[in-house]
């Protein structure tokens, strides 16, 4: 995503991203499930699940535009903590003080990778909307994921992923097809012309939604064969890894207090996760 930034229209590669991870979804889908493949027992829920997945997943995808990809990762990261925060407003959940402990620890995290007070006086070098828009995409996560408890309950997640990339795909169509390619994030060299006169770029959009295809069904089968607690660790590997592809193909360079409110992050996140699995099992 962020590679083709300058390449092809930022709603051209949201539309590779979804549309080509259909095909190997519907195979999931049906491998998994057989005939029951479409089968939905909530609808309501798996609609929010779907506005909380295209509002968490835009707002990241344009960030990465604007500022470093270990940056946006780590503030993705930080869902945990309005998770925590939301939780006992939306499924009343109760939290004890170690959590909110962790809470205000890792929006103190933020504080540092996103520095408002240096934005406001014009210090900072970064751009304050990919900041609020990775901060807001965050926040939207939390919602998703309260979605994702209720949902987890009552529906098959490799279903709900298809009907949820279907939604999307719709709507990026719909989008294209009315306002064209680029009225929404940064615009590149190419747009729904690599659809007409197929290019390298178009096969490394198709490429977006073969891996994208792949994140979704091994992040919903990988809860059948390991723990929680080991899975949520795993995860906040994306930080150093997402740095580490910032730093040597991009050039960018995490400073000190972005480094320290990342770690704060993972941290307060860990925390979090080890207080709640703890919880549960009494």
């Amino acid at each position: 995503m962020k590679s083709l930034t300058n390449e092809v229209d930022f709603l051209m590669t949201i539309f590779g991203r979804f549309v080509f991870s259909l095909p190997l979804l519907f195979l999931f889908a049906i491998f998994i499930r057989k005939n029951l493949f479409f089968q939905i027992n909530n609808w309501v829920n798996v609609l929010l699940r779907s506005f909380f997945g295209i509002i968490t997943m835009i707002p990241v995808f344009l960030s990465i535009q604007l500022i470093p990809i270990g940056l946006v990762t780590a503030l993705a990261q930080s869902s945990a903590i309005f998770i925590t925060i939301f939780a006992p407003i939306f499924i009343g959940e109760k939290i004890g003080y170690i959590r909110w402990c962790a809470v205000l620890s890792g929006l103190f995290g933020i504080y540092l990778m996103t520095n408002p007070i240096g934005i406001i006086l014009g210090t900072s070098n970064l751009s304050s909307l990919g900041l609020a828009l990775a901060t807001f995409s965050a926040l939207s996560h939390a919602g998703l994921a309260l979605t994702l408890r209720k949902l987890g309950q009552t529906e098959h997640p490799t279903t709900t992923a298809l009907i949820h990339n279907i939604i999307t795909s719709i709507i990026v169509i719909f989008s294209i097809s009315f306002f064209g390619t680029k009225f929404l994030g940064e615009t590149g060299h190419h747009g729904i012309d690599i659809i007409l006169n197929p290019n390298i770029y178009l096969y490394i959009i198709i490429s977006l939604g073969v891996i994208g295809s792949f994140v979704q069904y091994l992040m919903a089968t990988s809860y059948k064969y390991a723990e929680a607690t080991v899975l949520v660790t795993i995860r906040y590997l994306a930080i150093p890894i997402a740095s580490i592809f910032g730093y040597y193909i991009w050039g960018e360079v995490l400073t000190f207090s972005q480094i320290l409110g990342a770690f704060l992050i993972i941290t307060a996140s860990l925390i979090i996760t080890a207080r709640e699995i703890k919880v549960k099992k009494y």
